[in-house]
């Protein structure tokens, strides 16, 4: 039976793809491993991989182990849906004696007998509706789940695009199976207005002329967030502008020019500038970047980080990073609601 190995390439380009995290093992390179049979793991630790696995296809699909990978600290655990719609693997921590994580990869073929009828109606409904003139498709879905990671989703769907878009749909079990989605983009692809409106953002901001290189879009349905994301070529520097309005909500270029937590933390003991500094410096970017006046705001400060408010409601705040050198390189526009302008 052949080994089905997750490649780290895949791991790379799901990273790319979104901000949300993956959780199928890679083997580092290098690292020292050691071939097992399934047979040679206890009982105890096959009840526990079966019981991860079967919580995930259910009770009535068959499976079964094929190779076990000993890492030192975990075991990766590989294996097959016996009729052959996915591929299993399974990562048990021998130190706490607990599964840290299982994924099903399935073929797109498989997705209505994986997935229930109303699930998916709702996946392909927001593929579709996510870009109307070019409706995502896919090539490939996982289930994941990864219970003790501390950031999320750790329970989930994901789908992957299919073709040169680079594109992810995850669908957060442990919330309501909400859906996200975040795609690529080709510049040729994006509306001009929009990658002008961006690189005259960052004009704004650090008075040089950066270049947009990579565009994305990303969309939170349950929090009403949907905006278009533009970076340079070292991903330094980021432009936000939502995709509903069309208005900038952050803008942040490479300013970072402390050596490390130790040096941060000495530098931004106290705060940089006052109350009515930080007023004086950011008040015209926030006017220039969002068409607001922050007169009559008040200002929080935590280390280099100014956040710039008023105690009324309906009313957006502005936060604002300074580096070392005393220039604010970072804005960001911050709803009321909490949702995208």
């Amino acid at each position: 039976m052949r080994k089905f190995r997750w490649i780290s390439a895949v791991a790379v380009l799901i990273f790319v793809a979104t901000a949300l995290p993956v959780q199928a093992a890679t083997i580092p390179a290098g690292a020292e491993t050691t071939d097992k049979q399934v047979g040679s793991l206890t009982p105890t630790v096959v009840s526990r991989l079966e019981k991860a696995v079967q919580e995930l296809i259910g009770s009535k699909t068959a499976f079964q182990f094929d190779d076990v990978t000993d890492m030192g600290k975990t075991w990766i655990v590989e294996g097959e849906l016996e009729d052959g719609t996915a591929t299993l693997q399974t990562e048990y921590n021998k130190e706490k004696n607990r599964v840290d994580s299982t994924t099903i990869r399935y073929k797109i073929s498989s997705l209505g007998k994986a997935m229930n009828a109303s699930l998916k109606t709702k996946v392909l409904n927001s593929a579709k509706a996510f870009d109307s003139k070019r409706p995502l498709q896919f090539e490939a879905f996982w289930r994941v789940k990864s219970p003790y990671q501390s950031n999320k989703p750790s329970n989930y769907w994901v789908f992957w695009g299919a073709g040169e878009q680079a594109s992810s749909l995850y669908v957060d079990v442990d919330r309501g199976n909400a859906i996200t989605i975040n795609a690529d983009y080709a510049l040729k692809q994006v509306d001009p207005l929009l990658l002008n409106r961006a690189m005259n953002t960052f004009k704004r901001v650090s008075g040089q002329r950066i270049k947009v290189q990579h565009a994305s879009r990303y969309k939170d349905e349950t929090k009403g967030l949907s905006y278009w994301s533009f970076e340079d070529a070292n991903e330094a520097s980021e432009v936000k502008i939502s995709a509903v309005s069309g208005k900038v909500l952050a803008v942040s270029t490479y300013g970072v020019d402390w050596n490390d937590d130790a040096d941060f933390k000495k530098t931004f003991a106290s705060p940089k500038y006052t109350a009515s500094e930080a007023l004086k410096l950011v008040k015209p970017k926030a006017q220039m970047l969002f068409n607001i006046n922050l007169t009559g705001y008040k200002v929080n400060v935590q280390r280099n980080q100014y956040t710039f408010f008023k105690q009324q409601k309906g009313t957006d705040s502005i936060v604002a990073k300074v580096n070392k050198k005393g220039t604010f390189y970072a804005y960001s526009l911050h709803s009321s609601d909490g949702k995208m302008p």
